[in-house]
């Protein structure tokens, strides 16, 4: 049982004790309240279910006028009162509700009180490109997929004031890729597509705090070169402890002009062509040389340096390993096909991993 479970029932049972054994007073002033419905706990009602806000703020006596307008509950007076004598009265949760018609007294109070909302709760993965994180918010029934991208192209070509230090190095003509942090939100049920896309920026600009930014620009890193690297090492990581080498890695192989070369800007690029993302999905796993060939800024392959922008949208591990990379000369990994990579500074040790890691 969970938490939240477990003070229901232990509020639900310190409300009945009450009611039954020394609220007799209650029951005497307001036998069609409380007798009736103050000790029903489930709703008998089984139509369209009905969304109630309470906002911060809010007291018992506005929220029950609120619940009776809408046809949830017959009595507001029932509702302060059981508020009161059940201690919920200080501590009602603001957050949107839902509830059937006829719900019990008892019922309501206790939902407020455990702040059981009806939001919307998503986790979204690292390193989902938008498109894949428009398809999980519809399959979650927040918004749909085209209007979250539609929100997403709209603010990445307007701008938005929100943190203009955490905007100020991406290109205008670049979208919003690598800035929706992947964590696990709760969306109200009436919450809009643009509200969603600064939500997740928001977040991105808290976690990407002030002291983590002047440490990447000291070492002549924009902000968007940071979401950039991130990105690829969050679609390169399976091994989470590898992050900081995998990150160092591609700096490396930067300082030095010497191509990323790095899968996933390809498996990005190639979801471009015609019926790809169809066939494969938006991340081909098995590249053909063909792939390794295909003409796009993304691909790492035939361009030096970084991509034009972020690839995917990577979690603050990701971003952290980039700003603080593993001290060492590794120019080059291989999967060991066990979840590893088998890392080094030559050419020459590296093909020997190749022969010994993907025969």
């Amino acid at each position: 049982m969970t938490g939240k479970n477990l003070a229901i029932s232990a509020l639900v049972g310190l409300a009945l004790a009450v009611i039954i054994g020394g609220a007799g007073w209650v029951i005497a002033s307001s036998p069609s309240t409380v007798s009736r419905e103050g000790l029903r706990l489930v709703a008998p009602s089984n139509g369209n279910p009905v969304y109630v806000v309470v906002q911060a703020g809010d007291d018992a006596a506005t929220i029950g006028r609120r619940l009776e307008a809408s046809g949830i509950i017959d009595s507001a007076s029932s509702f302060q009162r059981l508020a009161k004598i059940t201690g919920a009265e200080r501590n009602l949760a603001a957050g949107e509700y839902e509830f059937v018609a006829n719900t019990s007294t008892l019922d309501a109070v206790l939902r407020i009180r455990a702040g059981l909302t009806s939001a919307r709760v998503v986790a979204v993965p690292e390193g989902m490109r938008l498109e894949e994180i428009g398809s999980l918010l519809e399959r979650r029934g927040v918004v749909k997929a085209g209007e979250f991208l539609a929100a997403v192209n709209a603010l990445a070509t307007s701008g938005t004031s929100l943190d203009p230090d955490l905007l100020q190095s991406r290109p205008m003509s670049a979208t919003l890729e690598g800035y929706a942090y992947p964590a696990t939100y709760s969306f109200s049920r009436s919450i809009s597509p643009n509200e969603v896309v600064l939500t997740m920026v928001k977040t991105l600009s808290d976690r990407l705090t002030p002291e983590l930014r002047a440490e990447a620009r000291a070492q002549g890193l924009t902000v968007h070169e940071v979401l950039i690297l991130a990105s690829i090492v969050e679609r390169e990581v399976v091994d989470p402890a590898e992050r900081p080498l995998i990150a160092a890695v591609y700096r490396n192989r930067l300082k030095i002009d010497m191509p990323l070369q790095a899968d996933p800007t390809v498996q990005y690029a190639v979801a471009a062509r015609p019926g790809n993302v169809v066939e494969y999905g938006y991340w081909k796993r098995v590249l053909s040389l063909q792939d390794l060939q295909f003409d796009s800024t993304y691909n790492t392959y035939t361009k030096r340096g970084l991509p034009p922008g972020p690839i995917a949208n990577p979690g603050i591990e990701s971003i952290t390993a980039v700003i603080r990379p593993a001290p060492t000369n590794h120019l080059y990994f291989v999967a060991r096909n066990d979840g590893s990579h088998a890392f080094s500074e030559t050419f020459e040790e590296h093909q020997r991993n190749v022969e010994q890691y993907q025969r």
